[in-house]
């Protein structure tokens, strides 16, 4: 066999080397955020022009609810929406009806505003480790009334399972290089304790109590979900 043979020999097996080796793709590890805010009085039950009083005071270092780990995140690493949704309850087997442009917001710190028939937003301010805000929340409109929080990553909703591209994180046990992705993420009103969920499940439909019930929509009812009667 000729030199020339040998060298295309060996670019044949090589070829059927790299051929017979299967492409490796990165565990995708799915990170949801869980963010603490409060609302006050936690009472079920308020007067008309009353305020409710949004707070928030949370670290930078957000918590992963699937893992528990925790993970810095700086406005300028990543802009979330922080998405706020005002519905008045109308009883089990009703659509809840947008009730947005009934409040009347008070920005103490950080900004808030009114963005559709049931969506409104606010934004904290970073100092450079805390996030903080408090604005009050006046109802205009009496009634069983629902207010939601959210957060998603910039872009809305089709932005879950995007890349989160500050997040680095090293190989799993075994080897496997891993890359972090958007999941659903919450804000956790009063630790999710006081929040008034059995006056939120007599006055609308409450999937939380029913079998099968994915743990996003029990978290968004029964902790992301402050519930009180306007009177």
């Amino acid at each position: 066999m000729t030199f020339g043979h040998s060298l295309l020999g060996l670019g044949l097996l090589s070829s059927l080397t790299q051929c017979g080796k299967k492409e490796s793709y990165p565990t995708i590890v799915p990170i949801g955020f869980m963010l603490p805010v409060s609302i006050t009085p936690t009472n079920a039950a308020m007067h008309l022009g009353d305020t409710l009083w949004l707070k928030a005071d949370f670290s930078d270092s957000l918590l992963d609810r699937n893992s528990g780990r925790r993970f810095r995140v700086r406005p300028q690493d990543a802009a979330f929406n922080y998405a706020m949704l005002y519905k008045r309850l109308t009883g089990i087997g009703q659509q809840p009806v947008g009730i947005a442009s009934t409040f009347r917001l008070v920005e103490k710190v950080g900004k808030a505003s009114i963005n559709g028939t049931s969506t409104g937003s606010f934004q904290p301010v970073y100092d450079g480790n805390y996030y903080h805000a408090r604005i009050g929340l006046i109802p205009t409109q009496t009634g069983v009334t629902a207010i939601s929080m959210l957060i998603t990553p910039t872009g809305g909703a089709s932005a879950i399972g995007n890349a989160i591209p500050f997040i680095t994180l090293p190989p799993d046990s075994k080897g496997q290089s891993q890359k972090a992705v958007f999941d659903e993420s919450f804000f956790v009103i009063n630790d999710g304790k006081f929040t008034n969920f059995d006056l939120y499940s007599q006055n609308t439909r409450a999937f939380s109590l029913e079998t099968g019930t994915q743990i996003t929509q029990i978290i968004y009812e029964k902790e992301s979900t402050f519930t009180v009667e306007v009177k």
